[in-house]
């Protein structure tokens, strides 16, 4: 592993150790039990894609994991809302504060003001608290990525994921990770970075779209920024395409992402 993902992954560690000590997984699983929320159903990420004839994932993301800022001053209480209204599928938020100045409290800001989609809770996920986390928010999905984790973990995660109603995104970025889609997760994301050197290029998708299982929903993230990959990557498989620096770089990032889905469903 390189020393960015071994940053990373220290950075994670101590920061849930640092939440089990604040908030123990008892008292967290007790302010769920006591507010019902591990009860409340939340839409569909696998059904709503199913359903969509664009399937764009509208991303809020303020930063980059290089720790260049993105849209600094963006609110969680407007623009995730704003995406619905723009025709988003679904919302992906990051939560991860150093890589992307994120928060657990956007995903509960984005609902108050009226988000119904399914969000995408997008963080380093290497311990079962963070799915207590995920799911006292009320995100509809996690992403476990096979960089961060063995086929195992990744197995223990994803049962724990389900038994909490949450469901779960596979990220892939290369053909020798293709096995852990025998764990046969919900969705399947192909990441176009390169968590080496952030690099990004969309012939990662492209090349790995004849290796992935027909039966599986698939996706494709990062890099995508025009309305010619979405289309290209449609050709080849893909039913979701998450959007996320390209959209909060504009000036009305909803706005913007009304005209780009207008224009797919021509």
């Amino acid at each position: 592993m390189n020393d960015i993902l071994e940053e990373i992954l220290t950075y994670k560690r101590e920061e849930v150790e640092q939440w089990k000590q604040y908030i123990p997984l008892k008292q967290l699983y007790g302010m769920m039990e006591y507010g019902k929320l591990d009860k409340i159903e939340q839409p569909s990420l696998q059904l709503a894609l199913e359903k969509s004839n664009t399937g764009v994932i509208a991303e809020f993301k303020r930063k980059t994991p290089l720790r260049q800022w993105i849209n600094q001053g963006a609110k969680a209480s407007k623009i995730p809302y704003e995406f619905q209204r723009g025709g988003a599928v679904a919302i992906s938020i990051p939560t991860d504060k150093p890589c992307f100045g994120g928060y657990d409290e956007y995903v509960q800001e984005a609902k108050a003001t009226g988000v119904t989609i399914p969000i995408v809770y997008n963080n380093f996920i290497i311990d079962e608290y963070q799915l207590f986390q995920a799911r006292r928010v009320g995100a509809s999905a996690v992403v476990l990525n096979s960089l961060l984790l063995s086929i195992e973990q990744c197995h223990s995660l994803q049962s724990l994921a389900h038994q909490l109603g949450l469901e779960v995104v596979l990220e892939i970025h290369s053909v020798d990770k293709l096995y852990y889609l025998d764990l046969q997760p919900d969705v399947c994301a192909v990441n176009n970075r390169d968590l080496r050197t952030f690099e990004v290029d969309i012939n990662v998708s492209l090349e790995l779209a004849r290796h992935l299982p027909d039966n599986i929903l698939k996706i494709s993230e990062g890099g995508i920024n025009s309305l010619s990959k979405i289309n290209l990557l449609k050709e080849e498989g893909y039913q979701g395409f998450v959007i996320g620096e390209f959209l909060m770089r504009q000036e009305n990032p909803g706005v913007f992402l009304r005209n780009l889905i207008s224009e797919l469903e021509k």
